[in-house]
């Protein structure tokens, strides 16, 4: 193709360009002098109001929203206001549900201020999924038991979740409720709360055939709500359940069956209503008994809700602690946690018999210490007081409760266990730190303690390591050299040094105090 042609082509193509580029260069030199003229011939304040009014005018009109867009559906005021109490209160909850009561969970996070109460939430709907948070499986799935079950694993967890100190109770719901297919058995729901106070299960049987998945969701969703409210020391009178009774069942019942006989016979021309397929009302928010033959001298067994509510108070905890049936309880001011202890913490051992300064002072320099190793926020320290001692068997209960009364007295937190070995510390605090004297850490580093077996002593730490725990090692100075010891003078043994990581100097800390010199002195007074 000869060029001249190519560039005559080009030019006819670039034309249209070419004339719009000039008409929008041209229209906003035009532009630009206009608003000149305009603010010389009237003035600078005059002319920026005149520019004013035309952006205006020339902004873009937002086009209301038409009144066929659905609204958000707003929470019930009678829940709304009990969930606000609850936020309002400073109890803490992990909620376990599956098979209905889901509503619940929507409820509580919905509401502002939910952070204070909710610790953790889950649908465990899967097998596998509820397998896991009861660490078995249950014998059966929509049960009572299996409720409290579920209730006892929250409460674990919101201990786990929570500060030393803190109100936690656990919510579990196992639930049967409507279904695509047509259940041949009740339809049942089970919600369970437990706390350090006791437990409590409500047990519901639900008329059958007379609300959709959602109305009997709602219900038991009340119900948890209802039994949260009255642990926290929530007001729930303003919750409405919506329970179907014998008497109004009976007279929704009879309602029914007259609207469905005139309806039977309107349908059948004056003929006898039996013969009509008109299908039963269905309007009444109650619902209507599916099991009722509408006729004169029908006998109606209209379905109504079964509520049971069983309360269960807490056994005294160190008895229980002593027949060892729990393995740990938590004391911190008037708050008691049961069988859960909280991992990842600064514990200190001991007998503490009395209580003194330098575990206090102990203590506060470990947590410090940990947070320093770790580079983050410092974590929860607390006193561990065990009930057994490999040498002088059992403390008694009233022992117990007067140790005890030394630090509730002051509001510290201690943990009373049965855990006389560290092993067995680890075991039930997994992912601790047990802060112990040079003394303590030097006796614990010796196969004599370990039936005179380097072997066995080292599978004995393999737990603790396994386990996640560690040392913190305090200095103190010896009873017969009188020099003050830290773990740079322990006999270490190479593969034991990743379980002692901290060492507190004596620069760090020193108090030269004990409780045997005090308990001696004591006696002399």
């Amino acid at each position: 193709m000869p060029i001249a042609l190519v560039c005559t082509i080009a030019r006819t193509i670039s034309r249209p360009f070419r004339f719009f580029s000039n008409l929008l260069c041209n229209t906003s030199i035009t532009v630009g002098k206009t608003i000149a003229q305009m603010l010389h011939a009237k003035g600078p304040v005059r002319g920026l109001r005149w520019i004013h009014r035309g952006m205006r005018h020339t902004q873009t009109r937002i086009v209301p929203a038409s009144a066929d867009i659905a609204h958000v559906h707003e929470l019930a005021p009678d829940v709304e206001k009990v969930i606000r109490s609850i936020h309002g209160n400073k109890t803490k909850a992990v909620v376990y549900v599956t098979g209905g009561a889901v509503q619940s969970i929507s409820w509580l996070l919905s509401v502002p201020g939910a952070s204070a109460t909710v610790l953790e939430a889950a649908v465990p709907y899967a097998r596998d999924s509820l397998v896991s948070i009861l660490g078995q499986e249950p014998e059966q799935y929509c049960s009572a038991a299996t409720a409290a079950a579920m209730a006892e694993a929250a409460y674990r967890r919101a201990a786990d979740l929570s500060s030393f100190g803190s109100s936690v109770v656990g919510l579990g719901a196992s639930c049967s409720l409507v279904t695509m297919d047509a259940k041949r058995g009740d339809h049942r729901a089970f919600v369970a709360i437990h706390g350090g106070q006791g437990s409590r299960c409500l047990t519901l049987t639900l008329a059958k055939g007379v609300r959709t998945r959602v109305g009997e969701d709602d219900l038991v969703s009340r119900l948890l709500i209802k039994i949260l409210a009255e642990a926290s020391g929530s007001d729930s009178a303003p919750l409405q359940l919506p329970l179907i009774t014998p008497d109004a069942a009976v007279t929704t019942a009879a309602a029914a069956a007259v609207a469905a006989a005139a309806a039977g016979i309107e349908s059948g021309n004056g003929r006898n209503g039996t013969e009509s397929t008109a299908a039963p009302s269905t309007a009444s928010t109650s619902a209507v008994p599916a099991a009722c033959t509408p006729g004169p001298s029908a006998i109606f067994s209209p379905p109504y809700d079964i509520l049971h509510d069983v309360w269960r108070a807490a056994e005294d905890p160190v008895q229980r602690l002593l027949r060892g049936e729990v393995r740990c309880v938590e004391f911190c001011g008037r708050e008691v946690v049961v069988d859960s202890p909280r991992r990842g913490r600064v514990y200190l051992p001991g007998s503490f018999n009395p209580l003194h300064a330098g575990h206090l002072e102990l203590l506060a320099t470990a947590v410090k210490a940990a947070a320093t190793a770790t580079r983050g926020p410092s974590p929860e320290g607390a006193f561990e007081l065990t009930v057994q001692n490999a040498d002088k068997g059992l403390l008694s209960e009233e022992e117990i409760h007067r140790r005890v009364s030394q630090f509730t007295a002051l509001g510290l937190p201690v943990v009373v266990t049965r855990a006389p070995l560290f092993t067995n510390k680890a075991d039930l605090l997994p992912g601790c730190r047990f802060v112990v004297g040079y003394d303590t850490a030097a006796r614990l580093v010796l196969p004599k303690y370990y039936g005179n077996s380097y072997t066995q002593m080292l599978l004995d730490f393999s737990r603790l390591r396994q386990n996640g725990c560690s040392f913190i090692v305090a200095g103190r100075k010896d009873a017969l050299s009188g020099r003050f010891l830290s773990l740079a003078d322990v006999d270490m043994v190479p593969e034991l040094a990743d379980l002692f990581p901290i060492s507190l100097p004596e620069e760090t800390f020193r108090l030269d105090i004990s409780s045997t010199e005090l308990r001696q002195k004591a006696q002399v007074q």
